[in-house]
């Protein structure tokens, strides 16, 4: 059965994309974990216990809370609650290795693409350093089948199968049509080998490969987006790639994602 981790912090924000997540895949097996990472932000009080105990209290409150609003929507969804004393990466880092989750969803404010994720400025850094596939679903959007994906590439950025599997099974679930995003900064010496090479991860899928030019990438990727009207759009993160620098801080302001643009982030662990 699927596994998906769902991070909260109780606000709207991070219970929009819970429910986002819960409504994709209501007619899937999915085994949901409504996950909140709670942790001191200071040491050496004597009362350092007893405000751990509260804060673990507090947490498991905060879920049970959770758990009875999601449940009102969907009733039949299998949610359990794991509430972890941690910093965030760290307990993310924890829940992957132990349960190995296809799917983590977080919510983000809407205003920037990944500076403002609901779970702080660390948050950044969990797209970094977690090798997991990441959904990230803005904080006013509103679910829509996935009816086309758009994926930004600079056509070099696929290197193993495993990588872009959750955004396969994805388009097979919902006949997605996928529109790769050729971000035109090099000349390709064999342009045409290239889209072979990745059309071959995606057997059986409507796929076209579209080019846009100009300086501003995270511009030309959001009026594709638009002029298209595309559901989703996919990035693939691994050093290296045009990723870091479209999500340089620097870069991340330009990079306004609209409130029904949710993004899915995948990893390819080889460097």
């Amino acid at each position: 059965m699927k596994r998906v981790i769902l991070l909260t912090d109780f606000s709207d924000t991070a219970r929009n994309a819970a429910m986002y997540a819960l409504k994709m895949f209501e007619n899937e097996k999915v085994y949901f974990d409504l996950l909140n990472a709670y942790d001191l932000e200071f040491s050496g009080s004597p009362y350092i216990m007893q405000v751990k105990e509260e804060l673990a209290h507090e947490s498991l409150k905060g879920l049970r809370n959770e758990l009875a609003i999601l449940h009102r929507r969907f009733p039949n969804a299998q949610i359990e609650l794991a509430s972890r004393f941690g910093s965030l990466i760290d307990v993310v880092h924890q829940e992957i290795t132990d349960f190995k989750p296809e799917l983590i969803v977080m919510g983000c404010r809407g205003e920037t693409a990944l500076e403002n994720f609901l779970l702080g400025s660390n948050a950044y850094e969990v797209v970094k350093e977690i090798k997991a596939a990441i959904m990230v679903v803005p904080k006013h959007a509103k679910y829509k089948k996935p009816e086309k994906i758009a994926f930004a590439t600079d056509l070099k950025n696929i290197r193993t199968d495993q990588a872009v599997e959750p955004l396969r099974d994805l388009a097979h679930q919902f006949h997605s049509d996928i529109l790769f995003v050729n971000v035109l900064e090099d000349d390709y010496a064999n342009r045409l080998d290239a889209e072979e090479k990745i059309a071959s991860h995606f057997d059986g899928l409507n796929l076209s490969f579209n080019f846009i030019e100009g300086n501003n990438i995270s511009n030309g990727i959001l009026k594709f987006m638009d002029d298209n009207d595309v559901d989703l759009v996919t990035l693939v993160r691994h050093k290296g790639t045009f990723f870091d620098r479209l999500f340089h801080p620097s870069v991340t302001k330009q990079m306004v994602l609209h409130p029904e643009h949710p993004m899915l982030i995948l990893h390819d662990d080889i460097e």
